[in-house]
């Protein structure tokens, strides 16, 4: 299913320092703004965001697995664990188009390599955006309904096997998507997502924190690190 809406990426100045190396907080100098608007701008002309979503049924979470109802499940002690109170989840996939992947190539060829690093990093911001302003989105819609989401999960993430990432993109047809997955798993365009979050329900004035297996790791260095 399509989402039925469009999401511009927004590209926040701390996620560029973030993925360009930087310390939170550091600034760039006057040089370094202008070819990072330049690429902006670039950027922009060459997305085509697109997002893809399913809601499906949790049937049963048992023994690290999460079986899907009328599917197959997903296995993650630490998905497990954060989706034990929901009923349901929602598996995504999402990209801001190949023509950034055509970009870099061409970059590198002619020997560009800053600024291909820069649209690399750029397009790795934009598609996170795509996938932090569809979670809110449905976050909105849930709170309506006395329902919240959990932290997002994405194939690859803490003990969830990067090779499960097959299992979900089973759920959609690449056809529709445009977004194919090769048998290493990596995603083709190269600028792509895919992940699930889980639904429940709360009682009261606002839900209580779901589980966040962040504050359990002690892999203090990963740049996924939620805590």
């Amino acid at each position: 299913m399509r989402l039925p809406l469009t999401i511009d990426p927004h590209i926040k100045r701390k996620d560029v320092i973030r993925r360009l190396g930087g310390r939170e907080g550091q600034g760039f100098s006057h040089s370094v703004r202008i070819k990072l608007q330049n690429s902006i701008r670039k950027l922009y002309r060459l997305m085509n965001p697109r997002l893809f979503y399913l809601k499906k049924r949790i049937k049963l979470i048992d023994k690290g697995c999460i079986h899907l109802k009328g599917s197959m499940g997903f296995k993650s002690s630490k998905l497990s664990r954060t989706l034990r109170d929901c009923d349901e989840v929602i598996c995504f996939i999402t990209t801001v188009g190949g023509q950034i992947d055509s970009e870099i190539s061409n970059m590198m060829r002619e020997g560009h390599l800053s600024e291909a690093y820069v649209i690399d990093a750029l397009g790795s911001v934009a598609v996170e955006s795509v996938a932090e302003q569809f979670q809110r989105y449905v976050e909105n819609e849930c709170r309506e309904n006395s329902r919240a989401l959990t932290p997002r999960f994405s194939p690859g993430y803490c003990d969830w096997p990067l090779t499960e990432q097959k299992k979900l993109f089973g759920l959609f047809d690449s056809n529709m998507t445009g977004i194919e997955l090769k048998d290493s798993c990596l995603m083709i365009p190269r600028k792509s997502i895919s992940g699930v979050f889980g639904i429940y329900a709360f009682y009261g004035n606002s839900p209580p924190p779901p589980f966040n297996p962040c504050r359990d790791c002690s892999k203090l260095d990963c740049p996924s690190r939620r805590a």
